[in-house]
């Protein structure tokens, strides 16, 4: 898996910031403060507090560090940004009018492995704003104004409240705050979307991932290193990378392929041996298989769900394996369509 790719922030941005700052004190200074004046100067100065951004020319390379700067993303320019990320995700995608949408950003379509409709509502929201229930309640609605809408999607820069996250298990709406934004980037490799829609930063090669080329192709390898190297050179070390959450997730999610197989191969042995094997070996085999089968499945699905939209089903497929007489079946054809989909 490749490393989490940097980006480094244009020096021009905070200089302007900085003008706007100082322009912006000097007006006060002369004239009455207006709240006009004063939201705009108290939003300015957040951008340069907030805790993770990068300062002066540093690298962004911890995922705070790109929550932060989508947060500085324009909102209109946002609902294009996720409907790019969920093409590359395999979704057919097109970003709402504003006349016709009924309050949906993004209207992505999936074929494979069977037909989807997600409908998706884009809340582009700085480190001080949160996305509450009314909004969840609301967007929750549009279930009755599309036809076979599969599912209703929330995408934030930021967080949801405690009260959002209850009232979206409540209504079947699912949620994808800011980390779990840029967790999607990371895994799907979506960082150059990122430069393509924020003009204050640009890609810089990862030299890890240089490295192996430049041997492969007999170049000489620079030696030059950057001016503030220490920073790149310990940078992923300061806080978990997303990669190891998906690591995590996938290697569960072998393990309990492995209980699959080794269910079905159960079964296999149970039907072929009834009359062969002794009863205490053949009870235990069956009864193993039985419960460990729709076991295997369930957690093999609910690994699979932090990271992928498949399976859409598993109880079906749970209680399905845990009938004896078609849990093969129902195995087998988890398997197939989760081989499928994965690949």
């Amino acid at each position: 898996m490749k490393r989490f790719l940097r980006y480094i922030a244009y020096r021009e941005l905070y200089r302007s910031i900085r003008k706007l700052l100082e322009s912006s004190g000097n007006s006060q200074s002369q004239s009455p403060p207006s709240s006009h004046a004063s939201s705009g100067s108290s939003s300015v100065q957040e951008l340069l507090n907030h805790p993770n951004m990068p300062a002066n020319g540093e690298t962004v390379d911890s995922p705070a560090q790109l929550q932060a700067v989508l947060q500085q993303m324009d909102a209109y320019e946002f609902e294009h940004f996720v409907a790019d990320l969920w093409t590359r995700m395999g979704w057919e995608t097109e970003v709402s009018s504003a006349a016709g949408d009924k309050g949906v950003d993004v209207i992505a379509r999936q074929s494979m492995p069977y037909e989807q409709l997600l409908l998706i509502q884009a809340k582009r929201y700085g480190p001080n704003t949160t996305v509450g229930s009314p909004d969840v309640q609301q967007y929750a609605s549009l279930r009755q104004q599309f036809e076979d809408v599969d599912k209703v999607l929330i995408v934030t820069t930021n967080e949801f409240t405690q009260q959002a996250r209850e009232t979206a298990d409540q209504l079947n709406v699912k949620l994808i705050d800011g980390e779990r934004l840029v967790h999607l980037i990371e895994q799907h490799e979506a960082l150059d979307l990122v430069a393509e829609y924020l003009d204050f930063i640009e890609p810089v090669e990862d030299p890890d991932t240089e490295q192996p080329h430049t041997e492969a192709s007999g170049e000489p390898t620079p030696d030059e290193q950057p001016s503030d190297g220490s920073a790149t050179s310990t940078a992923t070390t300061s806080s978990p990378s997303p990669t190891a959450t998906s690591s995590t997730n996938a290697s569960r999610s072998t393990l309990w392929v492995k209980g699959i197989w080794a269910c079905l191969l159960g079964w296999v042995v149970v039907i072929l041996g009834v009359s062969a094997l002794s009863d205490a070996i053949w009870g235990v085999l069956f009864f193993g298989s039985w419960l460990g089968l729709p076991i295997s499945i369930f957690q093999d699905a609910r690994s699979l769900a932090e990271d992928t939209n498949w399976p859409q089903h598993t109880w079906a497929y749970v209680i399905g394996s845990a009938i004896w007489f078609v849990s093969l079946i129902v195995g087998g054809v988890y398997l197939w369509q989760r081989r499928t989909v994965i690949d």
